[in-house]
């Protein structure tokens, strides 16, 4: 059993998340923002790696506080010249730094281990090419690609309606009692059921059929 720690970036209405191993005391930290490093500090814990569920800058300013630390990781589809570009510009504008290196390695299907628990990557594009999930029995962060009672941005640089269909569906096959942890507390919702997005969600895909 992984314990989640849910935390808030005002600025952003960001939700990052630290899951941890109670037994290990191993985490990981998944779209670090700003107040990450107080929750760090005081608690107990050592940190694997960080994961960037996209490289969009809200989701990406507090991998400063990780550089050369632990690894920085994310999706290679998010590792092209657009991308990174566009990045490398709006972070180093945000946090006034030249933003760390990431190793684009968490290809769909990569198990991230923590402890004796397995994480699955689930490739979920459409918000950005490299937007990712990260799933196990039970739960799922869920990035910007769905919300609590919305779905990402498609509208943006690498975005795409139809790739974030597809990757709905591959959502909509996980079990309904799966609770789905957002990228941001839009509206003050900070989690959902699968089951209670779900005619929302298949509304999406049949429009796209």
């Amino acid at each position: 059993m992984l314990d989640i720690t849910q935390v808030k970036t005002p600025a952003y209405a960001l939700l990052s998340y630290i899951i941890q191993d109670p037994v290990s005391k191993q985490c990981i930290v998944i779209d670090p923002g700003s107040t990450i490093p107080s929750h760090i500090c005081t608690n107990p814990m050592h940190v694997k790696a960080v994961i960037n569920t996209h490289l969009h800058p809200d989701h990406t300013t507090g991998n400063r506080f990780f550089a050369g630390k632990v690894p920085i990781r994310a999706h290679p589809g998010d590792s092209g010249f657009i991308m990174r570009s566009v990045h490398f510009a709006l972070s180093t504008l945000f946090t006034a730094r030249i933003p760390p290196k990431i190793s684009f390695d968490l290809n769909d299907g990569v198990k991230i281990l923590i402890g004796d628990n397995s994480i699955e990557v689930i490739h979920t594009p459409g918000h950005s090419p490299g937007s990712i999930c990260l799933y196990w029995p039970g739960n799922l962060i869920s990035g910007d690609t769905i919300f609590a009672g919305n779905i990402g941005r498609t509208d943006i640089p690498g975005g795409s309606f139809s790739r974030l269909s597809e990757s709905i569906r591959k959502i909509l096959t996980l079990p309904d009692e799966t609770k789905i942890w957002p990228g941001h507390y839009y509206m003050e919702k900070y989690s959902s059921i699968l089951y209670n997005e779900r005619p929302s969600l298949i509304s999406i895909v049949q429009h796209t059929q």
